[in-house]
């Protein structure tokens, strides 16, 4: 008989949320965390990401956030930490991905420490990073519709 994948958890418990911080050796910024928590990657209903893109205004659709123990390896972020994590590690962490596979990876180490940022899956990292959001909060307060 073939077990049944079970349902992604709408939220997650500190210890859930103590371990991935073990795993990845950095602590998530509290905004963030606390979205794990309460909602476990849920995607907003705005999903429009704007930022600037070689001084140009830029903006694509995001099609996920990443939660933790998703029923679907798509969307979720122990997978795609796994995926992307070495060209990523230990500066940044890819919580979701727009249409087009290219990634939105918040910062949790150095200088730039709870911001967010696209990443151009097409060019290398160093220059495929542009800012989206100073913080986890400002960045989903900042997603608009479209």
């Amino acid at each position: 008989m073939k077990s049944r994948a079970k349902p992604t958890p709408s939220s997650l418990a500190p210890d859930t949320l103590d371990l991935l911080e073990r795993v990845l050796g950095a602590r998530l910024p509290a905004a963030y965390r606390d979205w794990l928590a309460t909602r476990n990657g849920q995607t907003p209903e705005n999903r429009l990401v704007s930022f600037t893109q070689n001084g140009r205004g830029s903006s694509t659709t995001l099609h996920s956030l990443y939660g933790v123990n998703c029923e679907r390896a798509c969307d979720d972020l122990w997978h795609n930490h796994a995926s992307y994590g070495e060209e990523l590690r230990p500066w940044y962490l890819s919580i979701g991905c727009d249409d087009g596979g290219n990634q939105i990876v918040l910062a949790l180490k150095g200088p730039h420490h709870g911001k967010v940022f696209f990443l151009d899956h097409e060019v290398p990292l160093d220059a495929g990073l542009h800012l989206v959001a100073p913080s986890f909060d400002a960045f989903v307060t900042g997603l608009a519709t479209g």
